[in-house]
């Protein structure tokens, strides 16, 4: 069955080189000017507000990024009345283009896409960023008009490999399984994730010595540069 729909993961797919310690910066000045001086901003940044979770029990990929800010900050007996947690989940999505830069490829490839009428996807774990904050990073990478859909883990409150995540891209693109593809480099997020709902994915392999957790389902293609992609996308067209 002819493909209809890609699917993308972001980072370390479309968008490389994070800048943590500038990221840091830019949510520090961003928390300043948000909510003005608070001695809380430090230990904000440094904690962990997501609870530990084993990948391989689903319900542990559900995601309340909100509810966990809240339960740290109470947990931590800091009290922000006057401060809307959903505000300051905003405050801190730093744009995408202030810490990252696209990988090479990733214009050609998008631009692919849509020259051949495939429906594009973002699918895309976020801890902050919601379907609303992906979207502007497109818009400020010049690239809004190449992006159909947004499926953030933030938004829909399950994170990859979960299938809630892909069936809901599925729902969005109007496809099939059969008919979508999905691209990225985690083999248990991205290939693991979309395989066992029969989709198909291509592992965008990652640099040497990324760590890779074991899945038993293979991509049925493999790419070490998305000026790759076009060509393995064209076989399934």
């Amino acid at each position: 069955m002819p493909i209809r729909a890609v699917f993308f993961d972001v980072g370390d797919t479309l968008v490389q080189h994070w800048k943590q310690e500038e990221n840091r910066v830019l949510m520090l000045e961003a928390l300043r000017r948000e909510f003005g001086e608070r001695d809380w901003y430090e230990r904000f940044l440094d904690a962990e507000i997501a609870p530990p979770h084993t990948p391989e029990v689903e319900e542990h990929l559900r995601q309340e990024t909100n509810r966990w800010a809240a339960e740290w900050f109470r947990n931590s007996q800091i009290g922000i009345d006057d401060v809307h947690i959903d505000r300051l989940r905003t405050a801190v999505t730093v744009p995408l283009d202030l810490v990252g830069s696209l990988v090479p490829g990733t214009r050609e490839a998008l631009a692919w896409c849509k020259s051949h009428s495939l429906s594009v996807v973002l699918v895309t774990n976020t801890l902050w960023r919601g379907d609303d904050e992906v979207r502007r990073d497109w818009e400020r990478f010049g690239l809004a008009d190449a992006i159909d859909h947004i499926v953030s883990s933030h938004s829909i409150g399950w994170q990859k490999p979960h299938a809630a995540i892909f069936r809901r891209a599925l729902e969005l693109s109007g496809s099939e399984p059969k008919e979508a593809v999905m691209v990225g480099d985690r083999l248990r997020q991205d290939v693991w994730g979309a395989k066992r709902l029969g989709l198909s994915a291509v592992w965008r392999r990652p640099l040497a010595g990324a760590p890779q957790e074991k899945v038993d389902l293979e991509p049925d293609a493999t790419i070490d540069d998305l000026t790759e992609l076009p060509a393995v996308l064209e076989r399934w067209r």
